[in-house]
């Protein structure tokens, strides 16, 4: 009998229950991932988190991930195993890395960090958990699963995440891991002050080395140490490309499990009216949006996909389903994808809204907004709906303005991952929204974002004639100053306003962290990797001083 299977379930929160009949709100509403704390939230004051906390209570959110203190928890941990303060200095990275170091993808990016930073860091982890906990949130913190600074001889190699060596990892079936996740688990208390009820953590996110590991036993010892330290605590796992991988589902025990699925298919529920929940066999699990990737700025989503989404609650997987998650790695774009899924997240699980149902959402959210009805708004939110939020297709994030491309004349996604194709909708029907929304004074922040991406998309218009058009570069380069004159009339597309946010948490060094992640994303010494430009953003300083330098370099170079 293994140690799971002798603990009782102490304690079973609602996410492990029965959902009960289809009249309840979904047990389980879930916010953020790793990525968005540290692509969006890197360095928020502690007022800014007790307003971001009051949007989560007021949603309805009653779990959400927490990876402030882990700087401090590592230390600690590390200084107990006798490490010095410069080997634990050189394994910490910045707030900007923080998320793939907690998954074991790399170590040290934008190190070392001061004392008093690691300090203050223990201690906002514990201010926000415990704003997080009056407001009836439970937070999630994060879990031991083996890894080790890089160098820690009887951790196991782990290779590559794209230009990073990743941390090795101890053999979760050893005695050694057993004695550091105690160790962990403690500290782990002692930075928060409390035990918590959910844990995250993934085996092998994204990759590593599985050769010459029982990853099912693996699996078990993790779960095991995690229920030793709190008896009747939740993993949270994530869902995302392979895994978790079979091996890692066979060791899960179902009683102490929350699969978190992440879905970036808006299109899910807008078309095939057959595609209801996701199989996880026993695993308890979430239905989790992920409508934004890196903060990238851009309309997109789709909100029939949302209004539909109790038919994740149904269909093969519904036994098992818990609830909802919004995972978005930005959240500060797209407001109306994210307050449409919040609705419904609050709806009895299986809800759906018909379109004449939705129609009439939209019409009151309008009026929400901005305080007046107007039929100019319903209008232009109409063709906004039937156009950039009626995406078609799965692809991952927003289709993204050339202008931050790394110049070519067949310029088409930004990142390495973004969409290819061209856009999925009319850009002459954006632009007759645009207009519309120019007409009325309370929609003139939603009028700059929608101009932003009629200038982006007149530039991806322009690509075809770059290389044999010297007046279609000149319009191009000319968007790009347009573009960035429009933008630094509203400060949330100004980098100054997060450099001086990060600033204020962390002086010189978290500017140029935030900086790094919204360009090269890794430190130039890797050269360019397949992270450069991932977190690309429209900031009217990036447009102005980064991305048309480029293009205006490429065109010279060309002849121009």
């Amino acid at each position: 009998m293994t140690l799971i299977q002798k603990i009782k379930p102490v304690f079973v929160l609602s996410a492990m229950t029965a959902l009960g009949c289809c009249g309840d709100v979904a047990p389980v509403r879930i916010a953020y991932n790793y990525c968005t704390l540290s692509y969006t939230f890197a360095y928020y004051s502690d007022d800014e988190w007790v307003k971001e906390i009051d949007r989560l209570h007021s949603a309805g959110y009653n779990v959400a991930l927490v990876t402030d203190g882990t700087f401090k928890v590592w230390q600690m941990t590390l200084r107990d195993l006798g490490y010095g303060d410069e080997e634990i200095l050189a394994f910490m990275p910045d707030e900007c890395a923080r998320a793939w170091w907690l998954m074991d993808n790399l170590a040290g990016e934008g190190g070392p960090l001061d004392q008093a930073t690691i300090n203050e860091d223990g201690e906002r982890g514990r201010f926000i958990c415990a704003k997080m906990r009056e407001k009836g949130i439970e937070p999630i913190l994060q879990g031991y699963f083996g890894m080790m600074p890089i160098g820690h001889k009887t951790a196991i190699p782990q290779g590559k995440w794209s230009c990073y060596e990743r941390p090795p990892m101890l053999a979760p079936t050893s005695e050694e891991f057993a004695e550091v996740a105690k160790v962990w688990y403690r500290n782990l208390e002692a930075v928060y002050g409390f035990k918590p009820k959910y844990l995250a953590g993934d085996l092998f996110h994204e990759g590593g080395i599985i050769e010459g590991i029982d990853v099912t036993a693996a699996t078990r010892a993790v779960q095991a140490a995690q229920q030793k330290a709190f008896p009747g605590v939740t993993w949270v796992v994530q869902a995302w490309q392979s895994n978790p991988i079979p091996a890692v589902r066979a060791g899960l025990d179902p009683r102490f499990t929350l699969i978190e699925a992440l879905v970036k298919d808006m299109s899910a529920f807008a078309a095939d009216d057959s595609v209801c929940g996701l199989d996880f066999g026993e695993l308890p699990w979430v239905w989790c949006e992920v409508l934004n990737f890196g903060g990238n700025h851009g309309l997109y989503g789709n909100l029939k996909t949302f209004s539909r989404l109790g038919r994740a609650a149904k269909g093969i997987g519904s036994k098992t389903f818990r609830g909802y998650g919004s995972l978005s790695e930005g959240f500060f774009t797209n407001p109306i994808c994210y307050a449409l899924f919040e609705e419904m997240m609050m709806r009895p699980v299986g809800s759906e809204m018909t379109d004449a149902e939705l129609e009439t959402w939209i019409e009151n959210w309008i009026a929400r907004r901005y305080g007046v009805r107007d039929e100019r708004l319903v209008q232009a939110w109409k063709i906004l709906a039937e156009t950039v939020y009626a995406c078609p297709r799965s692809q991952e994030g927003t289709v993204e303005n050339v202008m931050c491309a790394a110049p070519s004349w067949t310029a088409d996604n930004v990142s390495s991952w973004g969409p290819k194709g061209g856009l999925y909708y009319d850009a002459q029907k954006v632009r007759k929204a645009a207009l519309l929304l120019k007409e009325v004074p309370e929609a003139h922040d939603d009028y700059v974002e929608v101009l932003r991406q009629c200038l982006a998309d007149y530039a991806r218009s322009l690509v075809p004639r770059l290389s044999v058009d010297a007046s279609a570069r000149r319009n191009f380069l000319q968007a790009i100053d347009t573009e960035a004159q429009l933008l630094m009339t509203l400060p949330q597309y100004r980098l100054s306003t997060y450099e001086a946010q990060a600033r204020r948490r962390v002086g010189e060094r978290g500017a140029a962290a935030f900086r790094r992640m919204v360009t090269t994303w890794a430190d130039r010494r890797y050269g360019t990797t397949t992270l450069a430009d991932y977190a690309n953003r429209e900031y009217a300083e990036l447009l102005r001083d980064y991305y048309k330098p480029r293009w205006k370099s490429f065109f010279e170079s060309a002849g121009e």
